[in-house]
């Protein structure tokens, strides 16, 4: 077995994140927020409302991290959060006119870090690094729900 972590997959894809993380949390501190936060002020911009349970879910949060979050964008007044109509168990989390304002400015945020990530890969060779990114997510995914 060779135990050499430069020839590691795994190893390298999150040394990666880890910096992608530090950039955008650095960035994002610009506007108060985190880049946990910054997903769900896009997930909700794309999205519309929705209940607090299956942003959790689709975004790949811990319920107690999803209550952290949720309750430091209220104070923020980024998003609103009310009782479902037709099950008061569900929260139902939607964006303020503040929360969708910040969204749009964060694409100028995005679209810089992603040139940046893309430098020196033709569009080609960048559409095929996130098909290989995407089957080892449904790798990971797979294995886990075994």
């Amino acid at each position: 077995m060779d135990r050499n972590i430069e020839n590691l997959l795994g190893y390298h894809i999150n040394v990666v994140s880890h910096f992608i993380q530090n950039q955008y949390n650095q960035k994002l501190s610009e506007y108060g927020l985190t880049l946990a936060q910054a997903k769900v002020l896009y997930f909700l911009s794309e999205h519309g409302e929705q209940a607090q349970s299956e942003m959790q879910k689709r975004l790949y949060i811990k319920g107690s991290s999803m209550n952290g979050l949720v309750d430091s964008m209220l104070k923020k007044e980024l998003i609103l959060k009310q009782q479902s109509k037709e099950d008061r168990r569900t929260k139902l989390i939607s964006l303020t006119e503040k929360g969708r304002e910040i969204d749009g400015q964060l694409w100028n945020l995005i679209n810089g870090t992603e040139s940046q990530l893309g430098e020196g890969f033709t569009p080609e060779e960048q559409q095929k690094m996130i098909s290989w990114l995407k089957k080892m997510k449904q790798n990971v995914e797979s294995s886990q729900e075994e």
